[in-house]
């Protein structure tokens, strides 16, 4: 979205940005942590595009699809939509597709609101329900759901596992102990240092008594479980296309420090977010600045400008959001604005 709204302000005549999203509203995923915990605000949490370019299709269009296939000059879409057909032109690509990680972190298979607000509802009724929930993984939104389940229920016994020795070791060791001591005031117990044996197909949603193991011979009991674990690129279609762009280790896209991918046959091709195979922290904050520094280059190849004088992306300061000091809704109203969405399209 940050290029988006950046070329809002500053559009090139003879030029408009394409959005192609499968997703009907905007997901505002920082807030399904909460949203999974306590009830009555989900539907502030799926914004609609449509007032993104406010009407004006000359500057820029959200289509709703799948792309298919990436060709050097157009993307396939999964379905007809009215004025492009099956497929959509372009110049310049910027590839964010993101990556998968499990509900309820980000609902990957579901593309409606009210599939998602569904969704969060069963996370909400299974939590409540549960008597000891055992929280798998504690990247951010492990740490936020444990702190959340035992913040608003005091009188579940929550277990947080993971299978480092510390949390978040991109940040520095203080922000390890704040959360150590946070999680240990609340009452949550931590289980570090040990990785859990994950049953063929993880765990479902359902509260029933389980035995969970772990490699080091522990074995946590609880009545429902919720994995918060892994991360898997969407770069399956950018494989298809250029595979010598794809990092064979890790899955991530392998791109030059003008957020271009690493593939000379194709220049006006960029990859941004979570994504891309950068050293930045896979946060919101950093996606939306790679976005505005692959928007930049875009818009200095259109005004003639050659590979050397394109800019570099410069790393800028990261962001962490600690969940008891903001709004109930996660900085959603925020969002709204930025998209022009009113509160009555809230209710869409």
């Amino acid at each position: 979205m940050g290029p988006a709204l950046s070329w809002i302000e500053d559009p090139i005549q003879g030029y408009r940005l394409v959005l192609i999203e499968e997703k009907s509203h905007f997901n505002h995923v920082f807030a399904f942590p909460r949203a999974s915990v306590i009830s009555g605000f989900e539907h502030e949490l799926f914004i609609p595009y449509d007032n993104v370019f406010s009407g004006d299709e000359t500057i820029g269009k959200v289509v709703r699809a799948r792309a298919s296939a990436i060709h050097e000059d157009y993307v396939e879409l999964d379905r007809d939509v009215p004025g492009f057909g099956k497929r959509v032109d372009y110049a310049y690509l910027v590839y964010c597709a993101g990556t998968k990680i499990p509900a309820p972190g980000r609902f990957n298979d579901l593309h409606t609101k009210e599939e998602g607000i569904a969704a969060l509802k069963r996370y909400q009724k299974a939590i409540e329900q549960s008597e000891r929930p055992v929280v798998i993984g504690a990247g951010a939104v492990g740490l936020e759901l444990a702190a959340e389940i035992k913040e608003h229920y005091p009188e579940k016994h929550v277990t947080l596992l993971h299978s480092r020795n510390r949390y978040l070791p991109r940040y520095k060791v203080s922000m390890d102990v704040m959360i150590y001591n946070t999680l240990k005031k609340t009452g949550v117990k931590q289980v570090l240092g040990d990785r859990v044996i994950l049953p063929p197909g993880g765990f479902p949603l359902e509260v029933k008594p389980i035995d969970i193991h772990t490699q080091g011979g522990k074995t946590i009991q609880g009545d429902l479980a919720i994995m918060c674990i892994g991360m898997t690129p969407n770069s399956d279609l950018l494989r298809k296309f250029s595979p010598k762009t794809i990092n064979e280790k890790t899955g991530f896209v392998k791109i030059k420090n003008t957020m271009q991918i690493q593939d000379d046959r194709f220049q006006h091709i960029f990859a941004v977010g979570d994504v891309a195979d950068h050293t930045d922290v896979k946060t919101g904050h950093y996606a939306w600045m790679q976005g505005l520094a692959a928007l930049t280059n875009i818009k200095k190849l259109i005004s003639g400008a050659k590979q050397e004088e394109l800019e570099p992306y410069k790393m800028t300061v990261g962001s962490w959001i600690a969940g008891r000091s903001i709004p109930h809704n996660v900085y959603a109203t925020a969002n709204a604005g930025i998209l022009k969405a009113s509160p009555e399209d809230l209710l869409k």
